[in-house]
């Protein structure tokens, strides 16, 4: 016999007792209408978290496709200009884009020696925001051109996002 059989002939035989007396329950302890809520809250929640998580996967995919391409597209004139710090000082470097396209980013060891590891872009785009790091590559470019740098406003007001409507760049 499955439980909700069980369940089903139990409700018969109380509707046609005499009403029994409900024991109070513990202070604290849930109803069964509040733990089904809560069964579907938490389905909700995992369901909420497993897209998130999809959905972060597919954000970081998709950047990283697009700093491929980028880097595929202007592979020549990256190489010309080769290694960029796009991080850090020349001493210190933080963030390299080297010849060959790959990035290096300094990290720590154990013993605290500092090293730079190479990275994939699938990685860098996980350890720095994407429309910095654009910024960044940007701005080498600029430098090297001769141009000066765009402050940030102007890229936002360029594209139409601006947080203020009084904001003038």
């Amino acid at each position: 016999m499955g439980l909700r059989s069980a369940l089903g002939k139990a409700r018969k035989k109380r509707s046609t007792a005499a009403p029994k007396k409900v024991a109070a329950t513990k202070k604290g302890a849930p109803t069964r209408a509040q733990s089904t809520r809560s069964d579907a809250l938490t389905r909700s929640l995992v369901v909420a978290a497993e897209t998130a998580g999809s959905e972060r996967l597919l954000a970081v995919d998709q950047a990283a496709d697009r700093l491929n391409r980028f880097l595929r597209e202007h592979r020549a004139i990256l190489i010309s200009i080769s290694p960029i710090i796009l991080a850090g000082t020349k001493k210190a470097p933080q963030l390299i884009l080297e010849r060959d396209g790959s990035f290096r980013v300094r990290s720590t060891s154990g013993r605290r020696k500092s090293i730079l590891e190479r990275v994939r872009p699938a990685e860098l785009v996980e350890l720095w925001v994407i429309a910095d790091l654009y910024e960044r590559i940007e701005a080498a470019l600029r430098g090297a051109a001769g141009l000066a740098t765009r402050p940030t406003g102007a890229v936002v007001a360029g594209i139409g996002v601006a947080g203020d409507r009084g904001a003038k760049v």
